[in-house]
């Protein structure tokens, strides 16, 4: 018998991918200073789910809404967001969520949505779990910790039901809320060794401000079931690799597309239109659309920005917009602008700050020049420049982490990095590589901790613990039993914090925080910080070395380990 949708076992493998029809309604009823209001929500699509990425200590589940269908209040909206490939990191041991990851640069609350799907889902605790007797345990979700209850039915199915809120969920807000009301709560789930098969239930909560001046009443209603019908190949989230960090980024301007521009009539239109506001004082949204209706344009500002016309504090806010603007012309003026040695250091800086901003691909020819300029012999303010370019280059490969472009421009900072001798461009670049995250350089990267000069093992490093991943997470660890350095030592241990650790390496985290000097001590309590947000249970360890700790900067990494903030 074939396996169904899994909402994933570690176990899955490939022909555990499937997609089933997913629907759910809700209803939310609000009533401020006793005004009503009410609005109410339909999605529908076919949920795809293909098992990721999985090691000894996570997995990664991808999931995409196929077709969906929304309706606000009973009219269809572009329903384009909800199907977004995204990426669910499961902890293999205690079966939490440890990280999400998106295949676009949607907005936070878009991010919400698509969590918000997967989480009425979620059943990675249940496939090993003895249900023989009801199992309660303690759950959390955007309102905040309950309790819930799950029972095995005598057809094999499971029983969920949500029975009481002991925790709000402090919000940023000014709105202090009483603690939510279950006013009805049950699921009944089907699962088998892929994972779920079939979901079906509804919920009704209630919430108020303890003022009461606020309440908030949501109904909605669940279904899932496996759809046996072939899912077409071309299907986005199949096309993916399996490791969701690799994932090229739908960019915000395909997510949300603006409309057409609507430029002035020449150049010098534009220039005098610039001329004659004060920067400073328009609001972002307000710039932004100036720049991108005449981005035709945008080439003509290099010579007011030479000129010098415009106040300094109009020049930084310029050059934010341009960069936020992330257009090719955006892309071309940013460069012409940093390459121009007859432009004030300064605004070259901001020139390549601008450039940070890129979310669509530079062209070739222009990291070419930036690259080829970075490379040439200087000295003093023009050295710091080309430092600062190929950090940026990182920075923007980054934002494009599994492109062709990202891939590229890894490529040719590796280039550079096999080509020069001298130590400090060395540092520069690895450095650069390392804000790339491109983990196809890694082992380029790893060959510098056999450096016999220590900036260039402790920056191979930091770059190294800025690519999470199993090779990378060896490579540190054999540097660590070895390291004599107590700044590389530090590095070292920072980089093992941005991985997952098994037990045996948070010993071994545990032991560099005590009797060693106090950057090895506080670079090992910062990486099991990192830990103890997916294994609460370090705190108490952590906990037990704050007494015994006389280093005050130790002290605060150890508290805000403990108790946050």
């Amino acid at each position: 018998m074939l396996c169904m949708l899994p909402l994933g076992s570690i176990h899955a493998q490939t022909q555990c991918t499937y997609w089933g029809d997913f629907n759910t309604q809700a209803k939310t009823q609000m009533i401020t200073l006793n005004q009503p209001s009410e609005n109410k929500l339909s999605i529908a699509g076919q949920l795809l789910y293909r098992p990721l990425k999985q090691d000894e200590t996570s997995y990664w589940l991808g999931l995409q809404l196929v077709s969906p269908q929304v309706e606000v209040d009973q009219q269809t909206i572009n329903a384009a967001l909800y199907g977004v490939p995204f990426a669910v990191k499961v902890n293999a041991k205690t079966k939490l969520v440890s990280d999400y990851h998106f295949a676009g640069k949607l907005k936070p609350a878009d991010q919400q949505k698509l969590i918000a799907i997967y989480h009425s889902l979620h059943s990675e605790h249940l496939h090993q779990a003895d249900l023989s007797e009801p199992m309660v345990r303690k759950e959390s979700d955007d309102l905040g910790q309950y309790t819930v209850s799950y029972a095995l039915n005598h057809d094999k199915s499971i029983t969920r039901s949500k029975v009481n809120y002991f925790t709000t969920k402090q919000s940023g807000n000014m709105f202090d809320f009483a603690l939510p009301d279950v006013i009805d709560d049950e699921f009944v789930l089907k699962l088998d060794h892929c994972g779920l098969r079939a979901l079906q239930g509804e919920n009704h909560t209630s919430v108020q401000t303890k003022k009461g001046d606020i309440k908030v009443a949501v109904e909605q209603k669940v279904q899932f079931k496996v759809n046996p019908a072939p899912i077409p190949s071309s299907t986005l989230l199949l096309t993916l690799d399996d490791n969701p960090l690799k994932w090229p980024m739908l960019s915000e301007h395909v997510l949300y597309p603006r409309p057409p521009a609507n430029p002035l009539k020449d150049a010098n239109a534009f220039i005098a239109a610039l001329k004659g506001l004060d920067i400073s004082n328009l609001t972002n949204e307000q710039l932004g659309q100036l720049l991108y209706d005449n981005q035709i344009y945008l080439a003509s500002l290099k010579q007011l920005i030479k000129s010098q016309e415009l106040a300094d504090k109009m020049l930084s806010k310029l050059f934010l917009m341009v960069g936020k603007n992330d257009s090719s012309y955006a892309h071309q003026l940013l460069v012409d602008v940093y390459l121009d040695p007859d432009i004030a250091g300064k605004q070259r800086f901001r020139s390549l700050m601008g450039l940070k901003y890129a979310e669509q691909p530079l062209a070739p020819e222009l990291v070419d020049q930036i690259l080829d300029s970075a490379q040439q012999q200087s000295e003093g303010e023009q050295k710091r420049l080309s430092n600062s370019a190929l950090m940026v280059l990182g920075v923007i490969a980054k934002n494009q982490s599994g492109s062709e472009f990202s891939s590229y421009v890894g490529e040719r900072l590796a280039q550079q990095l096999k080509q020069t001798s001298d130590a400090r461009r060395q540092v520069s670049i690895l450095a650069a590589l390392g804000n790339s995250g491109d983990s196809a350089q890694q082992d380029k990267i790893a060959d510098y901790l056999n450096s016999s000069d220590t900036r260039l093992r402790t920056q191979a490093a930091e770059s190294l613990g800025k690519m999470p991943n199993q090779e990378s997470l060896n490579y540190i660890t054999d540097q660590l039993g070895i390291e004599q350095d107590k700044n590389t030592q530090a590095a070292l241990l920072r980089a093992m914090g941005n991985n997952e650790l098994d037990s045996k390496q948070i010993d071994g985290l545990f032991s560099y925080s005590q009797s060693q000097p106090q950057q090895v001590r506080l670079a090992a309590i910062e990486a099991l910080a990192q830990q103890a947000k997916t294994e609460p249970k370090l705190k108490a360890r952590l906990k037990m070395l704050v007494k015994s700790e006389k280093d005050q900067q130790v002290q605060r990494a150890l508290m805000k380990a403990v108790y946050g903030g």
